[in-house]
């Protein structure tokens, strides 16, 4: 095997030839992009994303909402359950060591069975588990359904993430996952309001408000498992709503795109596991996921400490915070496409939100606190629309599933630290100040990493697949 490619799979040092290589790689991939987009026409495209982008949306926005739901639970559970501070941020981290533990082997086992069939057996036991948990009984019995919840989602996003990688384009990924990712501001827009509704009904049927939460929320991944195994086609060479000619220029356009990624070379599964671009970008990952996952479970508890707000005007301005953070993020995706450049965009979106978090922790008036959190949560969610673009770059096939699931195993420690730093530190000092500061810490670090290893020069600008035609 030639150096260079040692270099590229390896961790022997040499990141000099490391970033030169990926330079040649990126460059070959930019060069082809226009030659590939005329094999794909417009309507082809169009098709795809009618067709992939609603049920993906839904999928996520299902997701995103059960695995935060425990956020809004929190404002009466942590009462009745007697939960501290600090056992409440424990027991939301929980779900991360779960989702860690499991998530290679079930991306790896997702390639084998097809991404239809697994990732409605993700939802299924998601979707039963999440109506569980409105039976806990105290904190030991809240541990082990947080954790058993991450076991039962473990390789959902990174599965639907490789599904992203098996039908679009590299020109075309940032804008595509960037529309997809609306559902994660959207999630907490319909959810919080849902939550504050469902709070509401306290008392009814004996239950308590936080438990009906569970109980409404883990339904819809139940019954959306049935959709996704008929309806979530794994593949453009089986899918029978294009016509033949769409489905193999589609095909072929991501086999040549396949063979300038890995320059004709495929990496074994071993190699990719020691590879030191997934490596570096699962450490860059675990920043990002301490203020995605603390914003997460955190974020109504922080809000209403900021004023006097009832529970169901708590939850209506999360909605707002994260209506604007989804705007921010459509543009940074849709920039990062039409310039073709991904490491500036991720440092940078990152930076813009550890700075919403120091402003929030420094400032008395909540009216700017909120304009912190917005910026914060504006930053994360705009770095994850560039972050899942990249992968694409350098995977392909088993070794995209492979590395996006190390990755994000990797980034769900973050997911594991940043809620139980919260509460720890909340419990410790009666504040969120020193907490929220340790956050745009673990962002800055993130942002400078991405900066860091750039390969080099923006690739080579192409045209839009779905542009339109003059």
């Amino acid at each position: 095997m030639p150096l260079h490619h040692r270099a590229v799979i390896g961790i022997d040092g040499r990141y000099k030839i490391w970033t030169n290589n990926q330079k040649r790689r990126e460059k070959a991939v930019g060069k082809n992009n226009e030659s590939h987009a005329a094999g794909v026409d417009q309507e082809t495209m169009r098709k795809v994303m009618r067709r992939l982008l609603p049920l993906m949306m839904l999928l996520m926005i299902v997701n995103q909402i059960d695995r935060s739901n425990i956020g809004f639970a929190a404002l009466t559970m942590n009462k009745d359950l007697g939960l501290t501070p600090y056992m409440y941020g424990l027991a939301a981290g929980m779900f991360s060591l779960g989702y860690i533990l499991f998530e290679v082997p079930s991306n790896l086992i997702l390639t084998k069975v097809g991404v239809n069939r697994w990732i409605a057996r993700i939802m299924l036991t998601w979707g039963l588990v999440t109506i569980g948990m409105a039976f806990v009984v105290g904190p030991n019995s809240l541990y082990v359904a947080r954790f058993l919840l991450g076991v039962a989602e473990a390789g959902f996003q990174p599965g639907m993430t490789f599904y992203v990688l098996s039908w679009i384009p590299l020109a075309e990924r940032a804008r595509f996952t960037g529309i997809w990712f609306i559902a994660v501001p959207l999630s907490p827009i319909i959810g919080g309001p849902l939550a504050g509704l469902l709070l509401q009904l306290d008392g009814v049927l004996g239950l308590a408000g936080w438990q009906w939460i569970f109980i409404m929320e883990g339904m819809p991944a139940v019954l959306l498992s049935v959709v996704t195994w008929r309806y979530l086609t794994p593949r453009p060479a089986i899918a029978e709503w294009l016509e033949p000619a769409e489905r193999d220029a589609l095909e072929r356009m991501l086999e040549r795109e396949n063979a300038d990624v890995h320059g004709g070379v495929h990496p074994t599964l071993r190699n990719t596991l020691m590879n030191g671009r997934v490596l570096v970008l699962g450490l860059l990952y675990i920043g990002m996921n301490m203020g995605m996952y603390a914003a997460n479970v955190w974020m109504p508890t922080i809000v209403k400490s900021l004023g006097s707000l009832g529970n169901l005007e708590t939850t209506l301005v999360i909605s707002v915070i994260w209506a604007v953070a989804s705007a921010t993020s459509i543009f940074w995706g849709r920039r990062s496409d039409r310039v073709q450049e991904r490491y500036w965009h991720l440092g940078l979106a990152l930076l813009f939100g550890a700075a919403g978090f120091s402003v929030s922790a420094y400032v008395g008036s909540p009216a700017l606190a909120m304009a912190g959190l917005t910026a914060a949560v504006a930053g994360i969610l705009s770095g994850y629309v560039v972050f899942w673009v990249i992968p694409g770059t350098f995977l392909t096939g088993m070794a995209a599933a492979a590395g996006i699931a190390l990755m994000n195993s990797m980034g769900n420690l973050g997911g594991f630290l940043g809620p139980f730093v919260v509460g720890w530190l909340r419990e410790s000092t009666g504040s969120f100040q020193i907490a929220l500061h340790v956050l745009a810490g673990a962002m800055v670090i993130s942002g400078l990493i991405a900066i860091a290893i750039r390969p080099g020069k923006p690739m080579a600008r192409s045209p839009s697949l779905l542009a339109p035609t003059e």
